[in-house]
């Protein structure tokens, strides 16, 4: 049976290696079947039957020619002055007006955390700059010099793309015009790595006004495949004053839009796409930056809305100030209204070919008991169902909408401490996936689909004179988890109450500390896991600050803490080590003993390992030991998993350098090996499971080898099936370990291997044992065995020591299994005499023993009763 078990492996993978070289060749090797032929209901004509239609076809064909000489002849000579029928032009569609360019305002200089580009257009926030973090390229490298563009503010479309024939055609049922269309023909065929390149002969071919104008149309028509990771986006170049023609821009971000009626279910654009009036601007050197815009929405509604931006030189956030009056011509009971509030988009998603978070909608709030609750929500679920689930307002608080990504996030929050603001001011909230209306997620990567998040206001309704409804918000710009923020040092300080109003009064602790959204988070949560899982990753970080204020490298903090922590384990590891070690001793020793028992026992496996055992238990070796292996392990998850965690959210690890890595936060990528090796690196097969990436990666091969090298020097030799096929599993996951591990963040990596390099060292030079020695003289064979100890009976004039809580619960677990082993021997004895008992020396014909009825006279007797 259990060599079956092997076959069977081999089979599966030889089975899954045919199935994907199957895929290759067809997909690259075998030419693509000929389509067929349309079928129609005439019959298939002879020979000269074709002959006798093709003349014909020639005889009509002339016929029609004769007839327009004869008839172009008579228009020559007929009187000029004879009206002339009516002449039919074909008039291209009215081109639509485009729209304004907007002008951009700046807030904060060099000095500033975050660095703002606000946009007439919608009044919006065109681009978010985080100076003090650098921008990380799509392969997890750093762009030098450049700082982290959060939201960009220009179209980051992935893709490499070209305009065939079908392209063509899909634009002309759009309504493009053949003007058009013909100046695009200079364009098919041709193969562009990036949309940017388009853009650019775009504007050269039609201008910059049609570049701008049917551009999206184009966009929607191209064909698209996934692009190679080398070619990067290029870095915006976004100027304050008015936007130049040809300009690209992104939608802005934190618009606002409103909606005709209350009941309405989608929004007028109209706020967002005019352009907003500039009432004020104040740039002090070293002071709060502030601009101040105005727009009005006239018949039938008659409101004005204003928005008061104000950004401060060491605040990672944007106040937004909403207030909204109603004009004169307006009534209250009139055209009510509603607004939305959009949130970011396009934040950039870092080393697309090894991250496991892309972008991510969150929406978070408290209930009616004031606990905090969390909607995670990624962007495949949300382009899936083209939107996120709505979260009403019911009875809830609303803290935070917003997007995050692996280390940061832009958010906006209410702030209810603004004087006169609204302290809930919203209906519901919901994410949106960004894609247009008339285009379908990408089945193979939706991954890198942008979302944003959107909030419904409750409904104004005002009379002319009443004071201005307003709405306070904190737009948060920084690391997703909010803590860091504390732990930052030099030019990156954040003072302490700052940091704990982010956390705490608005909410945004529970984007990063939070359950995981699936029934296993749930069940975490409720077992309280889950909040010691937080605060002991909330401790790593803590500690892994507090060595770096001595130690410079992040590497080597990362190595220091890993000592730290085995050095807390070391106690009980030493003493679970020793344990097996003794156990592996005494299996060596018995191991004729078990294969004579093996040979005894034959197929009964359960009399075998009773029999094991209790051999076992009588020279001197636990059978809890195994267990409290699983304890100690238990122990050390909490650890383990913070420890996690830290290194995957910490925004100190990434693009940091050590050695060959140019980023502890992804994989070490120590060789370049392409894009082209088929399933593994080519850009097509990005989120499949074997694809490893353009780049070979040593580390985490490293630590896969040390920890399965040191799981085989604990396995007991292979005395017995079950050992074997032990040792047969190990060498399996020498084949998936290093695909589940491959893409491990470098920091991670390294901290596997200082931990499991330590525990090889722990079991070589701490654990002293001869494996030829007797059992009993280890490192208790000269203290005195306890009562009831297999070993013998204590010493008379001894006292025995009082255990202590887990001595007592040891001895009862072992009192227990002893009693289960005592009842399980006596049930198999009784088994043996009834056995022996019933007709013809058996059990198996159905029968019972001498001094018990057959089992076909109960059958008989009840049926009689039945009668």
């Amino acid at each position: 049976m259990r060599n079956n078990v092997l076959n069977v492996l081999i089979f599966a993978g030889l089975s899954v290696g045919f199935y994907y070289f199957w895929i290759y060749a067809e997909k690259n090797w075998l030419a693509p079947p000929k389509p067929p032929a349309a079928k129609t209901d005439e019959p298939e004509l002879t020979p000269e039957e074709v002959e006798k239609r093709a003349a014909e076809q020639k005889a009509r064909d002339e016929k029609q020619a004769a007839t327009a000489a004869v008839a172009g002849a008579a228009a020559a000579s007929t009187d000029p002055k004879a009206p002339k029928p009516p002449e039919v032009r074909v008039t291209e569609p009215p081109k639509p007006t485009p729209r304004e360019r907007p002008t951009l305002i700046r807030m904060g200089d060099g000095t500033f955390y975050n660095q703002v580009l606000l946009s007439t257009r919608g009044g919006g926030v065109q681009q978010i700059v985080l100076p003090r973090f650098d921008e990380a390229d799509r392969l997890g490298r750093e762009v030098k010099g450049t700082p982290l563009y959060l939201v960009p503010g220009v179209p980051r479309v992935r893709g490499r793309f070209s305009l065939p024939e079908p392209s063509f055609a899909a634009l002309a049922v759009s309504g493009v015009p053949p003007t058009v269309l013909g100046k695009l023909e200079e364009l098919k065929g041709k193969d562009f790595r990036t949309w940017d390149a388009v853009a650019v002969e775009l504007a050269r071919v039609l201008g910059p006004d049609d570049a701008e104008r049917y551009e999206p149309a184009i966009l929607r028509a191209a064909r698209v495949r996934e692009p190679d990771l080398a070619d990067s986006y290029p870095t915006p170049d976004l100027q304050p004053g008015p936007v130049p023609a040809g300009t690209r821009l992104a939608e802005p971000s934190y618009a606002i839009f409103h909606y005709p009626t209350p009941d309405e279910k989608t929004p007028d654009t109209k706020l967002g796409e005019m352009a907003w009036k500039v009432v004020s601007e104040e740039h002090p050197e070293g002071g709060d930056h502030k601009v101040v815009f105005e727009a009005e929405l006239g018949e039938p509604h008659f409101f004005k809305f204003r928005k008061t931006y104000t950004l401060g030189p060491k605040d990672y956030h944007i106040s937004l100030r909403v207030e909204i009056e109603r004009l004169p011509g307006g009534a209250k009971g009139k055209h009510p209204l509603r607004y939305q509030l959009s949130g970011p988009r396009g934040l950039p998603i870092e080393g697309e070919w090894y991250t496991n978070t892309f972008r991510t909608a969150l929406i978070g709030w408290n209930d009616r008991k004031g606990a905090p609750r969390r909607q995670y929500e990624p962007a495949t679920e949300v382009a899936a169902k083209r939107g996120g689930e709505p979260v009403p307002k019911g009875e809830n608080t609303f803290k935070y909408m917003a997007v995050a990504t692996q280390y940061f996030a832009s958010a906006v929050a209410i702030d209810d401490t603004a004087e006169g603001a609204a302290k809930n001011p919203w209906a519901y909230v919901r994410a949106t996936t960004e894609l247009p209306f008339d285009k379908k997620a990408d089945r193979n990567v939706p991954y890198f689909d942008d979302v944003t998040v959107r909030a419904a206001s409750d409904v104004i309704d005002l009379a002319p004179g009443e004071p201005a409804v307003v709405h306070s918000y904190v737009i948060y710009n920084g690391p997703a988890k909010v803590k860091l923020l504390g732990l930052m040092e030099g030019n990156r300080a954040v003072e302490q109450p700052l940091v704990d109003r982010y956390q705490d009064r608005l909410g945004l602790r529970t984007v990063t500390d939070y359950q995981s959204p699936t029934w296993l988070g749930s069940f975490a949560s409720a077992i309280y896991w889950t909040d010691l899982v937080i605060m002991f990753t909330n401790l790593m970080h803590w500690l892994l600050a507090a060595i770096h204020t001595v130690v410079p490298n992040w590497a080597l903090c990362i190595v220091c803490l890993t000592v730290i922590v085995r050095l807390v384990l070391l106690v009980p590891s030493k003493k679970q080590t020793k344990m097996n070690v003794k156990m592996m001793q005494v299996q060596k020793r018995l191991a004729p003993q078990l294969e004579e028992m093996k040979k005894k026992y034959g197929d009964d496996f359960n009399g075998y390992n009773r029999a094991k055992m209790q051999l076992m238990m009588a020279n001197g070796v636990n059978p809890l030991a195994a267990m409290g292996g699983c304890l100690l392990l238990f122990a050390q998850m909490p650890i383990m998993m913070g420890l996690y965690f830290c290194l995957q959210e910490s925004v100190f690890f990434r693009l940091d350098h050590f050695l060959w890595v140019d980023n502890l936060a992804a994989p070490d990528m120590a060789v370049w090996w392409g894009e082209k090796i088929p399933y593994l690196s080519t850009p097509d097969n990005i989120g499949g499971t074997l694809y490893m990436g353009p780049y070979f990666n040593i580390l985490p091969i490293l630590a896969v080898m040390l920890m399965i090298g040191q799981q085989l020097a604990m396995l007991p030799p292979p005395i017995d099936d079950q050992a074997k096929q032990q040792r047969m599993t190990m060498k399996i996951m020498m084949f998936i370990m290093p695909l589940l591990f491959y893409k491990f963040a470098a920091g991670l990596a390294l901290y596997f291997i200082i931990g499991t390099v330590w525990g090889i060292a722990e079991r070589k030079f701490i654990t002293k044992v001869d494996p030829n020695a007797p059992p009993d003289t280890g490192p208790t064979a000269g203290l005195p065995p306890k009562p009831g100890s297999p070993n013998g009976q204590a010493t008379p004039g001894s006292p025995p020591k009082a255990p202590g809580m887990l001595g007592r619960l040891r001895d009862s677990l072992q009192k227990k299994m002893e009693e289960m082993q005592r009842q399980a021997d006596e049930q198999s004895k009784r088994q043996i005499r009834n056995d022996r008992g019933a007709p013809g020396g058996g059990a198996g014909d159905g029968d019972g023993g001498p001094n018990q009825p057959r089992r076909d006279d109960r059958r008989d007797k009840k049926k009689k009763r039945k009668k």
